[in-house]
């Protein structure tokens, strides 16, 4: 397995500015300095990242510099993050636009991931009927990654219409996505990490694994609460070559003592 590094925990997770007038520009943000985020990702050893969309795009027209700033530490662009409402009938080509957008830009970089959040909760509450519009408008991301050569898998959210198992298993009735598990917002919503990858072990090619600490705040692996041992031991059990992502967003400690935190307590199971 490989193991990469989501680069979202050097700065508080935001929206872009124009994204509450504007469908297309809902992107994710992290203002931070990508050269010492980069930095300290390599400096603890892992060898790719992951991005939101938002941050990435901010280098069109100057794609020699996020190249550059891959090579000067060594590390591949392993994905791109997304998310849309994905259940209103309208404004569904422009998130697909805009998904696209992200998703070719990145694979310029030799991105073969795209992680997908998503299923937005109505003010009134969740229509059964929103799985099933969730689910079709995920087929069109597969039919979308594919046709550009990339892979598209869903992650639940908290915040989303897919928080729990229940609802998990819900959406993947009616989809053929498949799944990238987050083992923080999986316990978050109510379910067991582990038991959740054993359901889908054969819809996982992509993973983030994220620890959480009692209270709810997400944390280095082994610092909270979830017992990464089994996990990994199962995902080894897969005949898919599963691509491994770290990601440490909303913790309280210093980032980069974070993914070395993580780095030595992965040491004796991956690296």
């Amino acid at each position: 397995m490989k193991v990469g590094y989501v680069a979202n925990a050097w700065g508080p997770v935001l929206g872009h500015w124009a994204a509450p007038n504007n469908v297309n520009a809902a992107y994710y943000r992290c203002p931070c300095d990508l050269n010492k985020v980069f930095s300290d990702i390599a400096a603890a050893g892992y060898d790719s990242v992951e991005i939101f969309d938002g941050d990435l795009l901010e280098y069109q027209g100057n794609e020699e510099a996020f190249q550059e700033l891959l090579s000067k530490y060594g590390l591949s662009l392993k994905g791109v993050y997304v998310a849309c409402n994905f259940i209103y009938d309208e404004i569904l080509p422009e998130e697909l636009n805009r998904l696209e957008r992200a998703a070719v830009f990145a694979k310029s970089f030799g991105a073969t991931e795209i992680a997908l959040g998503g299923g937005a909760v109505r003010y009134d509450g969740i229509r059964e009927s929103d799985y099933v519009k969730l689910g079709e408008a995920l087929n069109k991301v597969c039919d979308l990654a594919e046709a550009i050569g990339m892979r598209a898998s869903f992650h639940p959210h908290m915040g989303s219409l897919v928080e729990s198992p229940t609802q998990l298993a819900k959406v993947m009735a009616h989809t053929r996505i498949p799944l990238c598990p987050d083992t923080g917002h999986v316990k978050a919503g109510g379910g067991d990490p582990l038991e959740v990858i054993k359901t889908y072990l054969d819809r996982i090619y992509y993973i983030h694994l994220k620890d959480i600490t009692e209270t709810g705040m997400f944390c280095p692996l082994g610092v909270g609460v979830i017992d990464f041992l089994p996990i990994i031991e199962t995902l080894k059990t897969s005949d898919i070559d599963i691509d491994v992502t770290i990601e440490c967003d909303g913790w309280n400690g210093d980032a980069a003592e974070g993914a070395k935190i993580t780095a030595e307590y992965l040491k004796k199971y991956m690296f």
